[in-house]
């Protein structure tokens, strides 16, 4: 310990110039955690291009590949009339409808921008930045208006063959529109409803009801997809609530509703971290949604990133849930750096470093931070000649996005007193 005092000691700490990462500090080359994360269209649907475009670049030095739009129709409809049946469609009104393109399907409001068409200039963002946009399609509040008991009178049959029917038709309007110009940039389709462990269908009381009724308006989807655009995949990404079911309950459900889904379609199950499920919950349900995906599907994990109030996770908390069920996925997205972690320009910074999978201070890309990196950084910062950092942003301590004195002070502070060693 009194030799490695020595040395850091022996390096001057006395810069005042700030020095602004530069070509010389290029990033290392490492793999990303996450290649998708979630945007929600009531915060981006009247964006500029150059917003458009500084999201992408922004979401691509995070990390991603790619954003998934989640729909591009929203439908948001007021409380079921008094005195009216929950269980009769006809007893919602509808409050308003949004569309983020001037679709044939009739929209009460549409962006600000470009005649209307959001979508455009999203795609347009993509290509230029070379970046991908996933495209979710409908998002009707009457999903959420069932889900208890056996389902009653027809309703949700009846209100699920029209939603079936009218995603099936945007999808297929979409790659009309867009297809022959911005192909390249739709990653693929994200199937909107999202589907948790239904009490009545995974308990069996429902007589197989639910599954049949959700499957069909999956397939729905899936036609309309094979038949416009046959080698893009569609995304799904359920949730569960430990609360009414059981895990094994929830895997014989699964079951049966993905069985139109291809091979190539990607099943992304919600962690849980927005309900702050511990790590072995996470573990536990995850692995039964991987045994109900059994190969017909890709498996990742959709990473919720925010706390049940709402308010951002702490990266911490987010790699403790990354880490429980990690091993046994092969992609991971999030929901949604864009909303809680973007705006926070520290917590960007060490959400950045963990998706990079960065050593925090490891500036030689070696896989360890020693005091070779303090060395390295020390030297860099007085500009001695041929000196390059493999990775700039492992030395960035203060997460203001530049290095100076100060970061190799909070450098030599963790190898003095051995934290912050970890892969964030």
């Amino acid at each position: 310990m009194k030799k490695l005092i020595c040395i850091l000691c022996a390096v001057c700490f006395s810069l005042a110039v700030p020095f602004h990462a530069g070509a010389n500090a290029a990033g290392a080359d490492k793999s990303p955690v996450f290649s998708a994360t979630f945007l929600q269209n009531w915060l981006c649907r009247d964006w500029t291009q150059e917003r458009w475009i500084r999201e992408f670049s922004d979401a691509e030095d995070a990390g991603f590949d790619a954003i998934i739009l989640q729909s591009v129709y929203d439908i948001v409809r007021g409380s079921c009339a008094a005195g009216g049946n929950e269980q009769d469609a006809a007893a919602y009104p509808t409050a308003e409808s949004f569309c983020m393109f001037p679709s044939q399907q009739t929209a009460d409001y549409h962006s600000a921008q470009n005649s209307g068409d959001a979508l455009q200039l999203a795609l347009e963002a993509a290509k230029e930045t070379g970046m991908q946009l996933w495209i979710g399609t409908i998002n009707d509040d009457l999903w959420w208006k069932y889900g208890w008991g056996i389902p009653e009178g027809g309703y949700f049959k009846e209100w699920s063959v029209s939603n079936a029917a009218q995603c099936a038709a945007l999808i297929r309007e979409i790659w009309t529109r867009y297809g022959n110009e911005y192909g390249g940039q739709i990653a693929g389709w994200y199937y909107v409803n999202e589907i948790w462990n239904l009490d009545a269908a995974c308990d069996g009381s429902d007589c197989g009801a639910y599954a049949e009724i959700i499957r069909d308006n999956i397939r729905a989807s899936v036609q309309a997809v094979a038949e416009c655009c046959p080698e893009k995949p569609i995304l799904i990404s359920p949730f569960y609530n430990p609360d009414i079911s059981s895990a094994a309950g929830y895997t014989a459900f699964l079951t049966e509703v993905l069985r139109e889904f291809r091979p190539i379609d990607i099943y992304a199950g919600q962690d849980g971290g927005g309900k702050e499920y511990p790590p072995a919950v996470i573990r536990e349900w995850t692995l039964a949604q991987k045994e109900a995906v059994s190969g017909r599907m890709r498996f990742w994990i959709n990473h919720e990133c925010f706390n049940a109030d709402f308010s951002p996770k702490s990266i911490e908390a987010l790699r403790e849930n990354y880490n429980a069920a990690a091993d046994l996925a092969d992609g991971h997205i999030l929901f949604s750096w864009n909303h809680y972690y973007a705006p926070n320009s520290e917590l960007n910074a060490q959400f950045r470093a963990f998706a990079a999978q960065r050593i925090p201070g490891d500036v030689n890309a070696d896989g360890v931070f020693s005091i070779s990196d303090a060395v390295l950084l020390q030297k860099w910062l007085t500009t001695e000649p041929k000196t390059a950092l493999s990775d700039w942003q492992a030395a960035d301590f203060s997460h203001d996005g530049r290095l100076d004195a100060r970061d190799l002070s909070l450098m030599k502070q963790s190898l003095l007193t051995n934290k912050n060693l970890e892969v964030l």
